[in-house]
């Protein structure tokens, strides 16, 4: 190696290497090999055909999906834990296995995690929920008074939206699945069984600003802070729709409005935006600033150079009764009849009951329509705080190119929460090394 050194053009001194300052990122290596080995066995099953088959022997839903991320984040700090994207690559061969790298047409070096944007589905009801909440209807409005959406006020889910007339009728996916309704709903009810058919009426009694500026202060759309160059997305309104489309398809309409609504028309958000949002949730509106940085020590570590400090990025504050709301409905999607993902973390219809029962989770899954040929993307956010105490400790949030469901992506959650609490019980009775002195 000293055959590579420079010297000093003036005095001919040989120019020896100096070792510079240690830096540690937030990335837990256990929290991390958690989330990437889950993630990739839920792909592989999923692509898998002889695995991903259906009670009757045909092809599973999702056998056609492609990439994923999954990012957990302390809710405390904004401090990320674990970062992964799939499919991925194994640096230690990587030469050896460049040409099979380069050529595979699903890109195992982009990180999706913070460098692709996705419709976030269904996940983004507590956003229209807290919007319907925290504004009023306007002077002399003919739908109503006071609250858009007020606590514990029902909606007669009718299957089939037709507020705008003939030619925009979309419908909730019970009633198309099997011509039925969830009858009357509220909004955690609505949450907790993701009826559509609530979220387009509140998308058709709001302004797409009042939405546009929850999503905003809740972080989606937003950079998120991390120390690294990142995909910041859009929010669905009037300006995405005329930077994405041409001509008579540029136009904004009421439609937008409405499915802007269930997470779709033009929102297109990062993971890791949707790991912020989480987070924010769970904080009740105080969100942190997404980092990846620890600290800074001296190379032998003998010397704290530099520790980052949690930031908040900005402070929402959510009304009670929207708080309320949303949190019932996250907890009734594990917990409760109907629920979307009721079979997961001993929720009410998990048979397994390998998910400690003192660990109790807040959840929404999220399903992106794509092209019809396509299986639809899936997304699925939760947090989670032991029994007892009521400040969430981390958040996840998933996505799933066309795995079919959200889901599908809980059971990986579920296994970075069995690996974070591991470690938060062993950390109360173990002294970690390297610590500066």
């Amino acid at each position: 190696i000293a055959s590579y050194y420079r010297t000093n053009p003036e005095t001919g001194e040989l120019m020896t290497p100096i070792a510079g300052n240690n830096v540690e990122s937030t990335i837990d290596l256990d929290i991390q090999i958690a989330a990437e080995d889950a993630l990739a066995e839920i792909m592989e099953f999923l692509t898998d055909p002889e695995q991903n088959v259906d009670k009757n022997g045909l092809p599973g839903d999702g056998q056609d999906a492609e990439g994923a991320a999954v990012i957990v984040m302390k809710v405390d700090t904004g401090e990320i834990l674990a970062c992964a994207s799939y499919p991925s690559s194994n640096l230690a061969t990587m030469n050896e296995d460049w040409a099979e790298i380069n050529s595979d047409p699903l890109k195992p070096l982009f990180n999706r995690a913070f460098g692709a944007t996705y419709a976030p589905g269904s996940t983004y009801k507590m956003c229209t929920t807290i919007a319907a909440m925290e504004h009023e209807f306007g002077p002399g409005s003919k739908l109503g008074t006071g609250a858009i959406l007020k606590y514990g006020e029902t909606i007669d889910d009718k299957g089939r939206f037709e507020e705008l007339g003939e030619g925009f009728n979309p419908t909730c996916l019970l009633y198309s699945a099997a011509n039925a309704t969830h009858q009357d709903v509220d909004a955690s009810q609505a949450l907790m069984v993701s009826c559509t058919f609530f979220f387009y009426i509140l998308g058709s009694r709001m302004t797409w600003q009042m939405m546009d500026e929850t999503a905003k202060a809740l972080g989606l759309g937003e950079p998120t802070g991390i120390e690294l160059t990142e995909k910041v997305g859009w929010r669905a309104n009037p300006d995405s729709k005329a930077a994405s489309y041409s001509g008579v398809d540029a136009t904004w309409n009421a439609g937008d409005k409405v499915l802007m609504a269930i997470g779709q028309s033009e929102n297109r958000f990062t993971p890791l935006q949707l790991a912020v949002y989480t987070s924010t949730l769970a904080n009740e509106g105080k969100r942190m600033r997404a980092t990846f940085l620890n600290r800074v020590v001296s190379s032998d570590y003998r010397t704290l150079v530099s520790e980052n400090q949690p930031v908040i990025a900005n402070t929402m504050e959510i009304c009670n009764d929207a708080y309320i709301s949303y949190m019932e409905g996250m907890q009734r999607v594990i917990y409760a009849s109907g629920g979307t993902a009721r079979k997961i973390f001993n929720g009410f219809e998990d048979t397994t009951h390998t998910f400690p029962s003192d660990i109790r989770v807040c959840a929404k899954t999220g399903t992106a329509q794509t092209f019809e040929t396509w299986s639809d993307h899936g997304a699925f956010i939760c947090f989670a705080h032991r029994t007892g105490e009521t400040q969430p400790d981390v958040a996840i949030a998933l996505f799933g190119e066309k795995v079919a469901h959200g889901a599908w992506l809980a059971p990986v959650a579920e296994k970075i929460l069995l690996a974070y609490y591991e470690l938060d019980a062993a950390s109360e009775i173990t002294a970690f090394e390297n610590q500066p002195g």
